[in-house]
């Protein structure tokens, strides 16, 4: 069974489907079975970030005409992908059988790969909280922006409050002065852990890099354009400190709750 990485941000516009895309690849890459799945289901965007454009989306299987299975389409050697739609019914629209069915297949489907990240839409509506409860690990990205980490906060409110949730990693991006971002985000970290009770821990802050903007113009992801890139070493020691972190096991949703825990960064 695959572990369940749920990546979160309350504000759109902070990088967060760049970083799945990155992640994935150098996942991928180092031999491990991933599977991205794009949790936008009116605005998707992760097959473009990766340059693939499928043919089937979650729509098709929302709709009964293929399975989840059938959805999933190959990337690259060890990288998969359920791509989303553009300008079609959301997942929060969804009916609650509806759903309950579709968790249900994607617990199916998580015996085929190691691990799965989520990249949900922005915000805090039921399609973000019902998926990322299910989940083993929780990342939030955010900018340095007070716009930006409020929201942040809201969803690890929401998730604390709620479904029990106690661990976040966090990812701060596009960073313009590391010292002053880190002052903000220290700050931020300890109100969370004060007034939530959680443990928050700082993956990493990633700086601005006008390279990542054309990466996304080419549609093709930063580690594969510029694999000797300052920023790629970067994505690899986040993806190193994201999976020591331990699994969450929420007293919420148990949807992917026959995980195959033992996976490490020894096994990478």
């Amino acid at each position: 069974m695959a572990r369940v990485i749920s990546v979160s941000s309350g504000k759109g516009g902070v990088g967060k489907t760049s970083l799945v895309a990155n992640l994935g690849c150098l996942l991928a890459a180092q031999g491990k079975r991933v599977l991205l799945i794009d949790g936008d289901w009116s605005l998707g965007k992760l097959g473009l970030t990766l340059g693939v454009r499928p043919n089937a989306t979650i729509d098709r299987v929302l709709k009964g005409e293929i399975t989840l299975a059938d959805a999933t389409v190959r990337v690259r050697d060890n990288l998969a992908l359920i791509a989303a739609p553009s300008g079609r019914v959301g997942f929060e629209e969804l009916d609650e059988p509806t759903r309950n069915a579709l968790f249900y297949q994607l617990d199916q489907l998580s015996e085929q790969h190691d691990v799965i990240f989520l990249d949900h839409s922005s915000g805090i509506h039921s399609a973000v909280i019902q998926f990322a409860a299910a989940s083993h690990q929780h990342v939030i990205v955010t900018t340095g922006e007070p716009t930006s980490y409020t929201d942040a906060y809201a969803i690890m409110k929401v998730l604390s409050k709620r479904f029990g949730v106690r661990r976040f990693g966090l990812i701060v991006t596009m960073s313009e002065s590391h010292a002053e971002t880190e002052k903000v985000i220290a700050r931020f970290g300890e109100v969370a852990e004060s007034h939530l009770g959680v443990r928050v821990s700082l993956l990493d802050i990633i700086p601005w890099e006008q390279k990542m903007s054309e990466s996304i113009r080419f549609q093709q992801p930063f580690v594969e354009r510029y694999p000797g890139h300052e920023l790629t070493r970067r994505f690899r020691c986040v993806l190193a400190e994201l999976l020591k972190l331990p699994i969450n096991v929420s007293a919420g949703l148990q949807f992917f709750g026959n995980a195959r825990f033992p996976l490490s960064v020894g096994q990478l």
